[in-house]
């Protein structure tokens, strides 16, 4: 794999927050008053939400300020930006960077709409699955019914990546589809393909961004680097072994390529090979590793995990003959 780079340390300011009691004195004015008060309130409201709602609501603030105020995200990325690194009190570690990769990702690519279209991805991914689990294993209905059911969720499932790759599917394709669900489907298809090469081109990041020498954000590109590599050890652990073209885009990174042009490849790649590829569980692997890289956890549950077993089913469904009588 491509060099890893030697850890950093990364934080801001040590200053923290400090919470309001009855003697804090906010600026003087009823305007500071009414903006120390609504501060004070949405503080205390996330800190006491659980910890999925929490996120969920802090994606949604996000995603309101940069749409009604959009000039506020990078004012606050430009402050982050600017503080440096500092020691925490009596600790040989540093305070952690308060932003999630995840909200970092969206600041940084002006995409306040990727977490509903990842949340969108996973949630009907989960669904089919879960349709295709209650079909095949469904042993009150008859068997022609199941096995007609359990082929059409497993064709779906099949060509899963494969539609977010091409951005359309059958049901774009075939003559009698109607046109609005033709231009909703490929609405939705588009904001996949875009979200996935969004996480992908983020894992560039900390590998392209280097204005202050190599060492700069070390830890961060130690991260990006062993992700990817994960990634491409999953073409290597099913019969690729010389399967090393992330290693080749990589080596771009030593030339003067275009930034452009070093992150299309690599999200071309991504989308090619291992979203759109054809193999259920590789599709699967390589979204949760994106989903670990940036710690993201979806609103209606983790990404539905597929076993051997399970992929080895929805294969055998999937390459039956569509039967008579059955149009899908």
């Amino acid at each position: 794999m491509f060099p890893a780079t030697t850890d950093y340390k990364f934080a801001p300011s040590t200053r923290t927050a400090q919470p309001a009691t009855h003697t804090a004195q906010p600026p003087s004015g009823s305007s500071a008053l009414i903006t120390a008060a609504v501060s004070q309130s949405f503080k205390t409201h996330i800190k006491s939400l659980p910890e999925e709602i929490r996120s969920k609501t802090i994606q949604e603030m996000l995603k309101f300020i940069n749409d009604q105020f959009p000039e506020e995200l990078p004012k606050f990325q430009q402050t982050l930006d600017k503080r440096g690194i500092a020691l925490a009190e009596n600790s040989s570690e540093t305070v952690a960077v308060s932003i999630s990769p995840m909200e970092k990702l969206v600041a940084d690519h002006n995409c306040p709409e990727l977490i509903t279209d990842l949340n969108s991805m996973v949630e009907e991914f989960n669904t089919q699955l879960k349709h295709f689990i209650k079909y095949s294993e469904d042993s009150e209905i008859s068997s022609y019914l199941r096995e007609n059911a359990s082929r059409r969720f497993s064709k779906q499932l099949e060509d899963f990546g494969k539609d977010i790759h091409k951005r359309t599917n059958q049901n774009c394709e075939i003559g009698r589809a109607e046109s609005k669900v033709v231009v909703e489907t490929q609405k939705k298809l588009d904001a996949w393909h875009n979200s996935v090469k969004t996480l992908t081109q983020g894992l560039l990041d900390p590998l392209l961004n280097n204005p202050e020498g190599p060492d700069h954000n070390s830890r961060e590109k130690d991260e990006a680097l062993s992700t990817l590599n994960d990634i491409q050890s999953l073409k290597q652990n099913v019969g690729k072994k010389d399967y090393f073209k992330i290693d080749g885009i990589l080596r771009y990174l030593t030339t003067n390529a275009p930034r452009e042009n070093i992150c299309s490849r690599l999200s071309n790649l991504i989308l090619t090979d291992f979203i759109g590829g054809g193999n259920l569980m590789i599709f699967q692997k390589t979204l949760q590793r994106l989903f670990d890289y940036y710690h993201f956890i979806p609103y209606e549950g983790p990404l539905s995990e597929i076993t051997d077993e399970l992929c080895e089913s929805i294969q055998i469904y999937a390459a039956m003959k569509k039967p008579t009588g059955f149009d899908y």
